[in-house]
């Protein structure tokens, strides 16, 4: 079956132009063609239409081959550009090359012109694919794809460049943070999908009742944010009624009307904050007095920070937590693709408080992370996750876990020496543990975030990247990581298969780390019709509901000696080398058999 080929053909003779033709139509190609012999015709040429590829004649009474290809280039259109000639030398085919020309090639040798242009047509498709992933990571660095709204990213530079001109021009910046009340209870009744949709009315609305100088952002989940510049206290309570009034109208889901209530918290420059997270940190406690109190809006005033009892409680119980035995890890397996393997789990905490009952991570990790008692719990569920992984190795289960990790170990220099111990703690090699890191997590201190994350790969560690594409505006820090993986979020899979952009970001991701020499996770694979596709484009691996949801450590136990996903065993006769130790002298394996080895 003939391939359409748009070919531009620069040559001032007909018949030289229809030898190239024929070449083309014999390799296969159906050409859709436009001959030119000016450097005129040749730009109104490029201007008016597509083209895969350009073909020119070097020598010509009125134009010559290099100087066609100065005024593509000048283009700055990705053509790949293929000069033809009888009499070229080799100089002038180096200059020729050296100026942007992809290849020369004899007139007469057909053969080779095809050859030529197939292999063009092949590179400029790679260029092009690798642009469309870096443009869609520039995006997702700056916008959230589900609603197209600004991310958090971008609402503090917009929120630091506001704050900079109000400093000069002594104006107020309101700030709003908006949570929707009860929108767990749609996602959890009638699914992702549906919750998803909602969350898309809901950003268009808050979107098209505000001016355009205000920034409206989706932070994520049902959390959207609005700053108001040049706004006062009494502007932004205006704004806040009028948002919440957009509200009250029910949204149409399919068929389903669906109400969606918010709870609105605000903060004011100066009086509430100086700098962006002083803002965000009073309109986020100014939000939670919103919900408790239902008044749908809630004005900052530092008396509400002593009004929090629930928070504090939580706070305080974080603390105790782990003493209390509350915290616990719940596993999802992640699948290999090809051949349907358990490759690993992912170990996710879980707190069930003796009064709250169970509390999100959600709302307990950033808890953690705001009170320094991240880094105890990362140690606990480090311990915890590979003290499992010790029992299923003695099962004859042969499964890594990987835990996730926070920003402040990637500030500590002495994590790497923990991990160690923790290792020689259950006698498990380094390769049997993957730490999960954000973009965000490694931007906020890269010399140090690299310094980390470099000596934990040496060790063996395995590193990925969760959350891909959400905080790189530059590819090149990327390449300096020592990653093996990056994770694509799962409000990106979900929908795959019958959102077209969702499936263009998965696939430009793959395509691109696959090119970095990176594996892809995929999460949330929820059917199979997402799984075939993910297995057509060539992921790696996948986690999700459609293999299974995350399951305590004696279920997950259960469903990897029982599911139809093959696992790995080791032998069950032939416990390793490191339990045997450990049996015989009660001591940690790992620091035994290195001075073993030493000797």
């Amino acid at each position: 079956m003939s391939k359409p080929l748009r070919v531009l053909i620069v040559d001032d003779s007909e018949d030289d132009a229809l030898l190239v033709l024929r070449a083309l139509r014999n390799g296969a190609f159906e050409p859709v063609f436009e001959r030119v012999d000016t450097p005129e015709a040749l730009s109104a040429a490029l201007t008016r239409q597509r083209w895969d590829i350009v073909i020119a004649d070097y020598s010509m009474p009125r134009f010559n081959g290099l100087s066609a290809l100065s005024i593509v280039r000048q283009s700055a259109l990705d053509i790949p550009f293929i000069l033809v000639s009888g009499t070229i030398g080799e100089d002038v085919a180096v200059e020729a090359m050296k100026a942007g020309a992809q290849d020369y090639v004899m007139k007469g040798n057909t053969q080779r012109l095809v050859s030529a242009i197939e292999r063009e047509l092949r590179e400029v498709e790679i260029r092009r694919e690798r642009k469309r992933a870096e443009s869609w990571l520039r995006y997702l660095a700056q916008y959230d794809p589900l609603t197209d709204l600004p991310n958090r990213n971008l609402l503090h530079e917009r929120l630091d460049e506001a704050l900079v001109k109000a400093r000069r021009e002594n104006q107020p910046v309101a700030l709003l943070l908006m949570d929707l009340d009860h929108f767990k209870e749609i996602n959890d009744t009638m699914g992702h999908q549906t919750g998803d949709l909602l969350l898309q009315e809901v950003g268009r609305r808050l979107q098209g009742a505000l001016r355009r100088t205000a920034t409206v952002a989706r932070l994520g989940g049902d959390e959207f944010a609005v700053s108001l510049p040049g706004m006062d206290e009494q502007g932004a309570v205006l704004t806040a009624r009028e948002l919440l009034k957009i509200l009250e109208s029910s949204f149409l889901i399919g068929e389903i009307a669906f109400d969606a209530r918010a709870s609105i918290g605000i903060a004011i420059y100066p009086q509430h904050g100086d700098d962006k997270e002083g803002l965000m940190r009073h309109a986020d406690i100014a939000m939670y007095a919103a919900k408790r109190s239902a008044s749908g809006y809630t004005v900052y005033s530092p008396d509400l920070d002593c009004y929090s009892p629930q928070r504090l409680a939580r706070m305080a119980g974080l603390h105790r937590a782990i003493d209390n035995k509350q915290l616990s890890l719940a596993y999802q397996p992640k699948i290999d693709l090809g051949t349907a393997t358990v490759v690993g789990v992912e170990a996710l905490a879980r707190w069930r408080h003796s009064e709250f009952g169970l509390i999100s991570p959600e709302e307990f990790i950033p808890m953690a992370e705001r009170t320094g008692f991240i880094k105890p719990l990362t140690i606990w569920a480090l311990n915890s996750a590979l003290g499992q992984a010790r029992c299923w190795q003695e099962k004859g289960l042969n499964i890594s876990v990987s835990v996730n990790l926070s920003p402040r170990l990637l500030h500590d220099i002495n994590f790497p020496d923990r991990v160690v111990e923790v290792l020689e703690t259950h006698g498990l090699a380094p390769e049997q543990l993957e730490l999960e890191i954000t973009e965000n997590t490694i931007m906020a201190d890269p010399a140090c975030s690299l310094e980390i994350l470099t000596r934990l790969s040496r060790l063996g560690v395995a590193l990925s990247i969760d959350d891909f594409g959400t905080g790189y505006s530059s590819l090149a820090y990327l390449k300096k990581l020592p990653v093996v993986a990056v994770k694509i979020d799962k409000s990106f899979v979900i929908n795959m298969s019958t959102d077209s952009n969702d499936a263009l970001i998965v696939r430009s991701t793959i395509d691109l780390a696959h090119n970095l020499g990176l594996k892809v996770i995929a999460e949330g694979v929820e059917t199979r019709e997402v799984w075939d596709r993910l297995v057509a484009l060539g992921c790696d691996q996948a986690q999700g509901y459609y293999m299974s949801r995350p399951l305590p450590s004696g279920e997950m136990t259960q469903w990897l000696l029982e599911s139809p996903w093959r696992t790995p065993r080791a032998n069950a006769q032939e416990k390793p080398l490191e339990v045997v130790i450990q049996s015989l002298f009660c001591a940690k394996p790992f620091r035994w058999l290195k001075d073993f080895q030493r000797h």
